[in-house]
Parts: structure tokens; sequence; C-alpha cells
């Protein structure tokens, strides 16, 4: 297996954006396909290389960036959650760069495209205008539609008005993920939402590249997300029987209950999508790749990037 970390510059913005690549060492250097990840809120690149090793090792050339405002995708570590855009569009177009990046590289293969949490919403937005850019997608731990994010944006605005768009929020930050643990009594950690697996929940507390407050900016882009990809207006669907798959453990807080997570589906089926299908595990919470049974989930994954 071959591993380069390499940077480049976003073509909005000149960001430097940090970019894995992960590929297998084969004798005539052909790969099964391109495997891109787009990853969640507050972590970074590298809490997804043994996933990409696992899908190296099966013939994938395996791509991930970080995110603007994570990482190393950042003009300073102060600037952790701070998107150097408002609009909700960069982070997409960035993502695009990396898949085109990856078509060059390994050119003639088909492309599936992950996206975890955040990340689930930056790849749904993605297809709003590049889904004939990939030929499969996965949708993971993504958040249900939320009837009070037209407000939870007004706030944001308001918030920014009188202490700028680099402000740290912990009142937003509440509302945003305050609920999360409300039923997980005894829990050690504010993050034991994210995994049954206490060791990925410890690992995460003490990373310090995970788990930081966004800014106001950065959760004005998230917010927009998540209006955006609920919209159901500009959807222009050239690729409707791209297949379609959603993750989530059944425990996961973010889908807020099995049947918004298949109200999600249902949306993408409304917008002019055929070809949809999920998977959801009894008794994992939201970050299912680091669960004690990821190897499960690695497999499952691999299916459907093979099938």
């Amino acid at each position: 297996m071959k591993k380069e970390i390499l940077s480049v510059r976003s073509a909005c913005d000149g960001l430097p954006l940090s970019i894995g690549i992960f590929s297998p060492e084969t004798a005539n250097g052909e790969i099964k396909g391109i495997f891109q990840i787009s990853h969640g809120m507050a972590e970074h690149k590298e809490r997804y290389f043994p996933f990409m090793e696992f899908m190296a090792d099966n013939g994938y050339a395996a791509v991930i960036n970080d995110h603007r405002g994570h990482g190393g995708s950042v003009k300073s570590p102060d600037d952790y959650g701070y998107f150097y855009d408002d609009t909700a569009g960069f982070i997409v177009e960035d993502l695009h760069q990396v898949t085109l990046l990856a078509k060059e590289r390994f050119p003639g293969k088909p492309v599936t495209l992950f996206g975890h949490s955040m990340g689930s919403l930056v790849v749904r937005k993605y297809i709003k205008k590049y889904d004939d850019e990939i030929d499969k997608l996965i949708v993971c731990g993504s958040p249900s539609a939320n009837p009070l994010v037209g407000a939870a944006i007004a706030l944001v605005r308001a918030e920014k008005a009188v202490k700028g768009d680099r402000h740290r929020s912990m009142a937003i930050q509440k509302l945003a993920f305050g609920s999360y643990t409300k039923n997980l009594s005894g829990s050690l950690s504010d993050n034991a939402w994210l995994s049954v697996n206490t060791d990925n929940v410890k690992d995460y507390d003490k990373d310090r590249m995970c788990g930081f407050v966004f800014t106001l900016n950065g959760f004005r882009n998230l917010f927009l997300l998540m209006k955006q990809v609920y919209d159901p207006k500009g959807w222009n669907v050239k690729n409707p029987d791209l297949p379609i798959l959603f993750l989530a453990g059944a425990e996961d807080p973010v889908i807020a209950g099995e049947k918004n997570w298949h109200k999600s589906q249902d949306f993408l089926r409304q917008v002019g999508y055929r070809n949809i299908s999920g998977i959801l595990y009894p008794g994992l919470r939201h970050e299912i790749l680091n669960e004690a049974s990821r190897q499960d989930i690695y497999e499952n994954i691999l299916e459907f990037a093979e099938s």
C-alpha cells in the first residue's frame, strides 16, 4: 500500500487543502476504483486512515481531504471551526476539486463518494450539482431535517453582528449538541453519544484536532448546509439511478430516530433518485466506523462499492 499526504490550493480562495491518498501496490498498477471520503464536524482526515487502509488493501484508491477549518486545511490552528466562507459553497467546491484530482491521478475509474455526519450534508449538496461526477454515494450518520434550522441561522446572524464571525458561542454549541447525551446517564464524557466504544470516545476527547467549538462562521456554514440539503429547490438530477446507501447506528442521536432517518432517504426519492437503500445497525451510535464491530461495517461498505 502507498500512502501520500499532499497539499493543494483551493480553487475558491487559495486556502491550502490537506489531502491523504492510500492506494494499493498492484503488479500492473490497476485499481478497482476511487473511494473518496468527506469527514464530519470537528475532526480530521487521520481518523479515517485505518478504514482507508482497508479499502486500499481491497484494491481501491482511498482519498480524503481535511475540510476547510479542520485538520491541515487551516491558515492557523486558531482557525479550527472557521470556514473562510459564509455561503456553505466553498466546502463543496473543495470536495469536487479533490474528486477531479483523484480522477486525474486514477483515470477511468469509478468513484464512490462517502460522507459522514456534516460530511454527509456536504456530499448531498455536492450531488445537487455534480451527481454525474460519481458512480455511487454513501450517506453515513446523516443529520435529519430540522424545522428550526432557519431560526438557528437567524440566531447566528444576530450574535455575529455583535461579536463577529470568529466568536465561539457556547450557547449555540449547547443548542446544537446539548441534548445528545441526555439519555446516556452515567456517561463520563459529553461526547459519549459518538460511540459505544469508550476507547474511541477517549481518543476523541484527547485529540486537540477534535471536539473544538465552531466559530459563528462555522455554525453558519453547518446550518446553511442543513437548510440547502433539505430544500427541494435547486436539484439538478442528472443521474437518477445513482446508487445511494444510507448507513447509521440505531442509537445515533444525530439521525433523530429511525422514522426521520427514513424521511431523509424519502426526500432524495422525491427529488428524483430511484436507487436508495439503507442499513441501520442496532445498538451502535454515531461513529459506526469506530465501533468495536467496525469490521462488519467495513465489509458492508466494500460490498456496496463492488456491487
